[in-house]
């Protein structure tokens, strides 16, 4: 079992920070949010449960309101960014979830700490993607030279 560990950046926690905000949204009414915040909460559960396969790529078949099968492709090795991966759920409305992460293993625990996330809508490449890339690489070295202080039940 892998344990989830969000990141803090400065004073934001930004991937719990966005899945609040799609959170938010659903509870005001908007259906296509709850159904994201649905999947997204599934979806990381399933991580939790699941060794990583090798190839950093798994597909993920669930049910949709109408007890019919969807799946998504919730992994994907971020090969130019490695060891980052992208945890992904695909949904046109309110847009695609990105939440960017790595495995860490401490202390005898196999750890999936994301870094940062975002909802992309139109361009598959916004540069906001890639300076939250960037972010999450200094934040991996971070956790690499310091993980009793970044990591749950350390130190």
């Amino acid at each position: 079992m892998n344990k989830i560990q969000y990141l803090q950046d400065g004073n934001d926690t930004p991937v719990l920070d966005v899945i609040t905000q799609i959170a938010r949204q659903g509870m005001e009414g908007d259906h296509e949010a709850q159904m994201l915040a649905k999947y997204i909460a599934q979806g990381l559960n399933v991580l939790e449960s699941i060794d990583i396969p090798a190839n950093k790529r798994y597909l993920w078949v669930t049910q949709n309101e109408q007890n019919n099968p969807i799946s998504f492709n919730i992994l994907k090795d971020l090969t130019s960014a490695q060891p980052l991966l992208e945890f992904r759920i695909n949904r046109s409305e309110p847009g695609a979830f990105r939440a960017i992460f790595f495995e860490y293993e401490y202390q005898g625990d196999r750890y999936l700490v994301f870094t940062q996330a975002l909802i992309k809508t139109g361009d598959p490449n916004p540069p906001e993607l890639q300076a939250k890339i960037q972010r999450s690489l200094e934040q991996y070295q971070e956790v690499v030279q310091h993980p009793d202080h970044y990591l749950e039940g350390s130190g």
